[in-house]
């Protein structure tokens, strides 16, 4: 989906948020952020780990016949020793497959993936009912593969918070909102992109259109080609802060607003991650 097509959809007349994912062009992908590295302990196979959970099973069930055999015994001095035994046993083995199973955690590191689409889908999921009260039709279209970021997971759920959140204030009743990623080659487009870092390298761009629009307070960059933002033009206290975040991570923020035709466009554009992005799940201790 180029720029034009964007501007076609968010000047299009439609459902709200409730329908409009129906009229997506393709699904959006899946929101599995985290995958196994290639390099797994060939010693821990996948079979062990969901063997180790089915014994697991297995002794919650024999701990909860246990525990309905209590009171069916005529020796009570056996039922007893039969419990205290069973219980001391199944605590052993679950304390040895707990552990073994913390190991393969912390032997196994996750890569991360798919941050910056499975947070969008989070934000605009938490912020439904604000898009259903003003009744915005609201879509996305998202490039497959998009690499991370080197902007942290929750500054970058801040980020686009905030801007959604703007996005919904300025538009108004009926209106809609358009999220667009994509991946580009800085040495193919510094001309379009300048205020980037001289040297090579790949960044990610989300682009947030909406209808409407508001005249900010504090100063930004110009915006696209043919942009009526000027650069001594201002914008609202909670882009500021949005500013300084995208900043500090070597990235830019930019405005296109079309008061004629009553829209908007903010970019954000930040570099990609170049290391892989690896952590550990949580254990179970």
């Amino acid at each position: 989906m180029d720029k034009d097509t964007f501007i076609r959809r968010i000047n299009e007349k439609g459902p709200p948020i409730s329908t409009a994912g129906k009229v997506e062009a393709k699904p959006s992908e899946p929101r599995e952020r985290e995958g196994a590295l290639e390099e797994n302990n060939p010693l821990i196979p996948p079979l062990f780990i969901e063997l180790a959970h089915r014994i697991k099973n297995t002794l919650s069930s024999v701990k909860n016949i246990t525990q309905l055999s209590r009171g069916k015994f005529k020796d009570l001095e056996f039922e007893d020793y039969f419990y205290r035994s069973i219980s001391e046993d199944i605590e052993k083995i679950e304390s040895v497959i707990n552990g073994l199973l913390n190991y393969v955690k912390i032997s196994t590191p996750m890569i991360k993936v798919n941050t910056v689409h499975s947070l969008l889908e989070d934000v605009s999921e938490k912020l439904r009912d604000q898009l259903d009260q003003k009744k915005v039709r609201f879509f996305k279209k998202f490039e497959k593969g998009l690499p991370e970021t080197v902007v942290h997971e929750e500054q970058l759920r801040y980020v686009f918070h905030s801007i959604l959140q703007y996005a919904i204030a300025s538009s108004p009743p009926g209106g809609s909102i358009g999220i667009l990623t994509k991946l580009f080659d800085h040495s193919r487009n510094i001309g379009e992109k300048k205020g980037l870092s001289q040297r090579d390298g790949r960044y990610v761009e989300v682009l947030v259109g909406f209808t409407g629009y508001r005249k900010p307070i504090v100063a930004l960059e110009t915006g696209f080609r043919n942009s009526a933002l000027q650069r001594d033009e201002a914008m609202d206290l909670v882009l500021r802060l949005v500013k300084e975040i995208v900043h500090k991570n070597r990235g830019i923020i930019r405005f296109d607003i079309d008061e004629k035709k009553t829209r908007t466009f903010i970019s954000l554009v930040f570099p990609v991650e170049r290391r892989k992005i690896v952590y550990y799940p949580k254990t179970g201790a």
